[in-house]
């Protein structure tokens, strides 16, 4: 019985160096913030460069919300190729510093994918990935 004590009161005493070292050696997360609703735009077009899509590829329109917020909304037309989950998680990673989240929502049988940009608990992007059809009619 002592020893089953003695023991387990090692194994503890490892567990907890361990998870001290853990916490030590990683590495904290800045947190930055959004002080103007335009830089989550430089965001998003960032994340478009990235990604070979450049401004003649998209339009943007706005949602009136109602009267004192409208949201804008980016439509993407990508080909059936294109890695629409890939897309994704990359902006969800950028976003991630400045407490931005991205969930998203995939329509089916089309294949798009809707991604909005949620900043305390309010939508203030969109960016709809539509896929574009294969217009190849030989068959």
């Amino acid at each position: 019985m002592k020893n089953s004590r003695i023991l387990l009161t090692g194994l503890l005493l490892g567990a907890c160096i361990l998870t001290g070292a853990l916490l030590v050696s990683t590495p904290s997360v800045e947190n930055q913030y959004i002080s103007e609703i335009q830089e989550i735009d430089d965001l998003i077009e960032a994340s478009f460069s990235e990604y070979g899509i450049d401004k003649s590829q998209y339009r943007t329109f706005l949602a009136e919300i109602d009267t004192s917020f409208s949201r804008k909304i980016y439509r993407i037309e990508v080909p059936p190729e294109f890695s629409k989950t890939s897309f994704h998680l990359k902006l969800h990673h950028k976003f991630i510093p400045f407490g931005l989240s991205s969930p998203a929502r995939v329509t089916f049988p089309e294949e798009d994918m809707e991604i909005h940009v949620v900043y305390n608990q309010t939508v203030f992007r969109t960016i709809r990935l539509v896929t574009l059809k294969n217009t190849d009619s030989s068959g």
